[in-house]
């Protein structure tokens, strides 16, 4: 009998993995396995619960590093299931909220990055690393890795991760060099992806730089006085087949008047702002601020513009079981075709109409009771108005089989929808700008916005004498 060679090489692997995913995504990847580690904690219940907690990434042309104290990987996952290439039908790992499905992410990031890698990882009383050197990935006649107790060249003082990644790939070396843009791309990703978790506490670096998350506050109050007019949040929540969800909507701002809405133009329009759907699944953003179709909007809502640039909604997912989450094999995107997920956008849906309503209440200028809505609130987190305005002890149950709880809002309305000013423009010569200006206030710079309302009260007190 001739026996025929039939195992895999390493080389195809390593090919196959990496082709397809992005430099970016591949560090957010490592980001997602320190995460896993924070997770594996369970943090005290408060509004910061990570913040004890930091991940720190340096990027240099010859080297690739990323450091954490979020509790190392442990020993036991290390040996079985960590390392290997492909995620085993059931694991000892799988009683936390992770994105990973296919146990790829950690070795899909690394041989993207180079061939000469080092993990060191600290979890309580155990301390180990891992070595993976050139020969090894040309090498097929052995997939086996050691696991080294750490010494003193290779140790951590406290439980977390050091991964190590030399000799970098073509290219690789290039982005990560200061003459690149590379970082500021990386760190307006983590802003996105991971503002949810950095709001909540957890430290996050690039080459030293600490990273802010992308804001999501809402109108709120922590003093709910009866027949005060405030703007309080829809809000939906169930808990079935083991995935929590929570639908969220509210305002960020009062509701812009015409006047407003007319002067709105792209230049205008806040590029960073959350204003549409955020989507975030076991605490990743996995969608910020989205005003497209795959959200509701230009299908059964109006198209997004500018009139509704201070409502903002966030969905969260959260499940032990990452296969049941509607996100896709890149994780930083949502599955549309999920049934979850096309059964939660109708309740998406549900809530936004409450706000577009709202505004469309709103359009015609009550400039004083804009003023006192205002007045009555603050920016809050999601969990500050949950907690401050009682919203579980006031939602009511769904009728559907969904064993789910919403909340619809009453909404503060104008006493009258009819309109008291107008917006008034028109366009004139700069040259003939400048001399009104100077007539009128003895300085030829004053703006054309300034100009054009100082002739229009000149004229209006002569009107009325």
């Amino acid at each position: 009998m001739t026996v025929i060679k039939a195992s895999p090489t390493k080389a195809f692997f390593t090919s196959m993995l990496t082709r397809d995913i992005d430099l970016d995504d591949a560090i957010l990847d490592l980001l997602d396995n320190s995460l896993d580690g924070l997770l594996r904690q369970e943090p005290e219940e408060s509004d910061q619960p990570y913040s004890d907690f930091n991940v720190a990434i340096t990027l240099t042309k010859d080297e690739f590093t990323i450091e954490d104290n979020c509790g190392g990987i442990p020993k036991d996952i290390a040996e079985n299931y960590a390392f290997r290439f492909g995620k085993p039908p059931s694991r000892e790992d799988d009683d936390i909220p992770t994105v990973g499905m296919f146990g790829i992410g950690m070795k899909r990031a690394l041989f993207k990055m180079g061939s000469d890698i080092k993990v060191i990882s600290h979890h309580t009383e155990n301390c180990f690393y891992v070595e993976i050197k050139p020969e090894w990935l040309e090498s097929d006649d052995s997939w086996v890795l050691e696991m080294l107790d750490c010494n003193k060249e290779n140790n951590l003082d406290s439980p977390g991760t050091r991964i190590i990644v030399k000799n970098l790939n073509l290219g690789i070396s290039q982005k990560f060099s200061k003459e690149s843009d590379f970082e500021s791309t990386l760190t307006g990703k983590v802003q996105t992806h991971y503002a949810y978790i950095i709001k909540k506490g957890l430290s996050i670096t690039i080459n030293g730089k600490p990273v802010s998350g992308l804001p999501l506050t809402f109108l709120g109050t922590d003093n709910i006085i009866e027949g005060q007019a405030i703007v309080e949040p829809y809000v939906y929540e169930e808990d079935s087949d083991g995935v929590y969800v929570r639908v969220f909507v509210g305002m960020i701002g009062q509701a812009p008047s015409l006047e407003e809405i007319d002067s709105f133009t792209e230049d205008s329009f806040p590029k960073s702002t959350p204003a549409g759907w955020t989507v975030i699944c076991n605490e990743r953003v996995v969608l910020y601020a989205d005003r497209t179709i795959l959200t509701g909007w230009g299908d059964r809502l109006p198209r997004f513009h500018q009139q509704f640039n201070q409502i903002v909604g966030v969905v969260e997912f959260r499940s032990n079981s990452a296969d049941k989450l509607p996100i896709t094999t890149t994780k930083r995107g949502i599955d549309a075709s999920a049934d979850l997920y096309l059964r939660i956008r109708k309740r998406m849906i549900e809530g936004m109409r409450i706000y577009i309503d709202y505004t469309n209440k709103w359009k015609n200028n009550k400039e004083d009771e804009r003023k006192e809505i205002i007045s009555n609130t603050k920016a809050s987190s999601i969990d500050e108005i949950l907690k401050y305005h009682n919203i579980s002890e006031k939602s009511t149950a769904v009728k559907d089989d969904s064993g789910g709880r919403q909340y619809k809002p009453k909404l503060p309305m104008p006493s009258s929808t009819e309109p008291t000013s107008r917006f008034i423009r028109y366009s004139k010569l700069i040259s003939d700008i400048q001399v009104v200006s100077d007539y009128i206030f003895d300085d030829s710079d004053y703006s054309p916005a300034d100009v054009g309302e100082a002739c229009f009260d000149k004229i209006l007190g002569e009107a009325k004498q």
